[in-house]
């Protein structure tokens, strides 16, 4: 049993969607994804004309697995594209 480091970049569906809350309905859905879970960074993701996405890196148990947890982002209205940056196993 390994761990990976990931790293999300979550856009907003439109420019009416707010980096605070963007940010807390991100960093809440990883942090209930699974116990081993530990969010190393969270910081803006400039997108272009004063909109703001969110880069999360968080470590976790290689086990979880993504793919639910992709689902779960996705299924949030205001998030417009989730891109993985950096995926390694530690």
């Amino acid at each position: 049993m390994a761990d990976m480091i990931v790293q999300y970049r979550v856009m907003p569906r439109d420019g009416d969607v707010d980096y605070g809350t963007l940010e807390s309905k991100v960093k809440n859905i990883v942090l209930s994804y699974g116990e081993n879970i530990e969010i190393k960074n969270v910081e803006p993701a400039p997108v272009g004309f004063g909109i703001e996405g969110v880069r999360i890196k968080f470590q976790m148990d290689e086990n979880l697995g993504l793919e639910n947890l992709e689902k779960q982002l996705m299924k949030l209205e205001i998030v417009g594209e989730l891109n993985v940056e950096l995926m390694d196993r530690l």
